[in-house]
């Protein structure tokens, strides 16, 4: 009886890390692609100044969030998320803005799969 509710505990203990690292993840992704969107409108209009402030925020808010996903998700994702912004960094300061939307589109798509790789699905677990 004891063995039972041992691995009913470790189970139990599972399901509910899971939930939280989902819901970590969950929420720190959808504050980065809202504060892409912003990032990419001010590129849009040629607002470069709000768009550095947009930047430095979307940095400063991923070197918090890196920390935490270190944990959860592969180094991989982490490292292509780090290199895009990188690249926006330079098209930024750059102000060239055809490659500032393309890249932006880039970390966007990197930061949803990060998402819809953490989702409990059916594919994701086989």
């Amino acid at each position: 009886m004891k063995v039972w509710a041992t691995v009913t505990g470790f189970l139990i203990l599972i399901i509910v890390l899971v939930m939280i690292s989902m819901h970590i993840i969950l929420g720190a992704t959808e504050k980065i692609e809202n504060d892409l969107s912003d990032l990419y409108e001010n590129v849009v209009k040629n607002n470069y100044n709000l768009a550095k402030s947009n930047y430095f925020d979307i940095v400063k808010k991923w070197s918090e969030y890196k920390k935490s996903w270190a944990m959860l998700i592969e180094h991989q994702e982490i490292d292509k998320i780090d290199e895009e912004l990188t690249k926006i960094k330079e098209y930024l300061f750059e102000q060239n803005r055809v490659l500032l939307v393309s890249e932006i589109g880039l970390l966007k798509f990197y930061i949803r799969h990060v998402r819809e790789m953490t989702l409990l699905r059916i594919e994701n677990i086989f």
